[in-house]
């Protein structure tokens, strides 16, 4: 894709379906982490501004794929970029998460899979998808 508007939008989509589909197994393998989402720390889903939601996989696929086409020539493949920027979005939370709130470790843990998850598949597509080289 030559329209780097539109590549960040479909890493954007990409993130979110990701994102969903690795959270949908997590709740067949994981049954108890829905009972922790029942939590005042969380907004119920019936509220409206939970929609928002939503938006940050979108903004994170534009600011991804800002970062890659800035920096792809720094990179083996896009698998190494799609770890890299997992690991760097996650670990951090992962210790503010884990160590600030009252969450279990499998649910945090299940965040950061999900994170890694997400990234690899958006490096690997963003490496096949960018015909900016």
């Amino acid at each position: 894709m030559k329209n780097k508007y539109l590549l960040g939008l479909v890493m954007g989509i990409l993130l979110l379906a990701v994102t969903m589909i690795v959270s949908m197994v997590f709740g067949l393998l994981f049954p108890n982490l829905a009972a922790e989402y029942v939590n005042p720390a969380f907004r119920p889903w019936s509220d409206p501004l939970m929609m928002a939601f939503y938006s940050y996989p979108i903004v994170f696929g534009f600011i991804v794929t800002w970062l890659w086409l800035k920096t792809k020539k720094s990179w083996k493949s896009g698998m190494e970029f799609g770890l890299s920027m997992g690991l760097y979005s996650t670990i951090p939370s992962f210790i503010v998460n884990y160590s600030s709130f009252t969450f279990s470790l499998e649910m945090v843990l299940s965040w950061v899979l999900s994170t890694l998850v997400s990234m690899v598949v958006v490096g690997l597509a963003l490496e096949k998808l960018d015909e900016t080289k």
